[in-house]
């Protein structure tokens, strides 16, 4: 199987970083291989009311979201991220959001990191664990 394109799911999280060291050493020797880093901003499900009331913190979380890609953009290679795009979601479960886009466009792989959890809250509601069960696509644990 040859990996031309790759999801990166990113946060602000120890896995994330290592996710995205993972995906770039994969990207590194592979010149037609592309990323792309996704950030999930995570909303709560609001009547239109409180949607309002809660604009100007989901301005500060999308530009936070954007403030993380960006960085992670910044500490990849300038090779591979020439060949790399950010996309910012939002959405009530991050994992569903990744799971969705993963259906929506011809990825390869997915490459997403862990929180370090260990045991039962290892699989517990995690990110992680989602992605792997709904995802019809290999994903890769960054540990």
């Amino acid at each position: 199987m040859k990996i031309n394109k790759v999801l990166v799911a990113v946060d602000e999280s120890e896995g994330a970083k290592r996710a995205l060291e993972v995906a770039e050493a994969l990207a590194a020797p592979a010149p037609d291989m592309h990323l792309d880093l996704v950030y999930v901003v995570p909303i709560p499900l609001l009547d239109e009311s409180q949607t309002a009331s809660f604009k100007e913190i989901l301005d500060m979380m999308i530009s936070d979201g954007e403030d993380v890609l960006a960085k992670m953009e910044g500490d990849m290679s300038d090779d591979v991220a020439a060949r790399t795009e950010t996309l910012l979601l939002t959405g009530v479960n991050p994992a569903t959001e990744i799971i969705k886009l993963t259906e929506q466009r011809a990825y390869d792989l997915v490459v997403i990191g862990n929180r370090g959890l260990s045991g039962l809250k290892e699989y517990m509601g995690s990110v992680s664990h989602k992605v792997v069960n709904g995802a019809k696509v290999p994903v890769l644990i960054a540990k």
